[in-house]
């Protein structure tokens, strides 16, 4: 077994599998199945989340702005609707077009309900999220070597040359002052 695979081990059985999709594949997906469709999203990056800004834009200040945030989140997390990975029109590689695309897609295709379940199973998914990130820090600091100097650590033999070297130039620049 790996040292990585180890390392893994070492995390709770209920967060492993998210912990090796941050390691792995720096995300986490989640499918959520609701009224007979299959809907896989993903934690966004951060530059989802500034393009979420960029098309809710408009709605700012507005009693639509609530929505507008919801509704750019859920198009940018999705992944796949009912195993289709192509399901909304490509936009280009323009990476705000590609936004404003999803966000089109998620207000002219549904609902609002079928649009605040997936913001629901998105905001869960982001708290799953920072859980695991938590528990890997608590590890990284658990793993944190610290060290005691002992008294007569500064005197060791290798480093006694060194040490007199520094002495005695520091006793030569107090005499020249």
């Amino acid at each position: 077994m790996s040292e990585e695979s180890n390392e893994v081990d070492r995390f709770p059985d209920e967060i492993n599998e998210d912990v090796d999709g941050l390691i792995w594949l720096g995300y986490l997906e989640h499918t959520v199945d609701y009224c007979g469709h299959e809907f896989v999203l993903r934690t966004i990056r951060s530059e989802e989340q500034l393009l979420a800004a960029l098309v809710t834009k408009e709605y700012t200040e507005t009693l639509g702005q609530a929505k507008a945030w919801v509704a750019a989140h859920v198009g940018l997390s999705l992944v796949a609707i009912d195993g289709d990975e192509d399901f909304c029109p490509q936009a280009g590689f323009n990476k705000k077009d590609y936004a404003k695309a999803r966000f089109r897609y998620v207000t002219s295709k549904w609902y609002e309900p079928t649009i605040n379940r997936l913001y629901e199973a998105y905001s869960e998914l982001l708290a799953r999220q920072a859980e695991v990130l938590e528990e890997m820090e608590n590890l990284s600091k658990e793993d944190r070597i610290t060290f005691t100097a002992s008294p007569d650590s500064s005197t060791l033999k290798a480093d006694s040359q060194t040490v007199q070297e520094i002495m005695d130039l520091m006793a030569e620049d107090q005499t020249e002052d």
